[in-house]
């Protein structure tokens, strides 16, 4: 069993393993992840002038050891940040494309943007999506707040561009991913401590 444990959906820090391991709680809260992201061009697909739902996962870990940790994890999920912004520690890729996977997953998986005959519509589509995660420090924890935007556009056929949701379980994945990094360095610093 990994030690991340992500509870349910609450709005107080749950105290959810005694193993010592970091706890997490998780939020749904509306807004934007503010940060000169909102001084965006127009242009992009995703401008940051509307309000959209935004994950918040809190960290039983420093804030400079979460950030640290995130470049790894855009690394592993196969997404280039193209926006760092170290003062109020946001990284983000505000607009890239995927099809039918993301990484190694399906990408319906992580977005539900309607059913067809053949299933789910997202892995039949071709996927522009913004990816934005920030990491806000309040000692001992690190709220890891990400938001997902998405619209898809169908490969075989032509129609409608067609608005997708998150299901939540990126912004699940990018907080395992990190914790899971954190974890493995608290394990191996000790073991690395007396080498030259």
């Amino acid at each position: 069993m990994r030690a991340f444990l992500r509870c349910s959906l609450a709005t107080l820090f749950v105290a959810c393993s005694s193993s010592g391991a970091p706890v997490v709680s998780t939020t749904i809260e509306p807004g934007r992840i503010d940060s000169q992201l909102t001084m965006a061009d127009p242009s992009v697909p995703f401008y940051q002038s509307e309000d959209h739902p935004v994950m918040s996962d809190s960290i039983l870990a420093p804030l400079d050891t979460v950030w640290m940790v995130l470049p790894g994890v855009f690394a592993e999920l196969g997404v280039e940040p193209n926006v760092i912004e170290q003062k109020p520690h946001v990284i983000a890729n505000l607009q890239f494309t995927v099809r039918r996977t993301l990484g190694d997953v399906r990408i319906s998986k992580y977005l539900d943007c309607g059913k067809g005959i053949n299933g789910p519509v997202a892995d039949q589509m071709q996927i522009t999506m913004s990816l934005v995660v920030q990491a806000v420090g309040d000692p001992p924890v690190t709220a890891l707040r990400t938001q997902i935007l998405a619209h898809g556009v169908p490969e075989a056929l032509s129609g409608n561009q067609v608005n997708c949701s998150t299901t939540g379980a990126l912004e699940e994945r990018i907080a395992r991913m990190v914790n899971d990094d954190i974890t493995h360095r608290r394990k191996s610093a000790p073991a690395s401590a007396g080498k030259p």
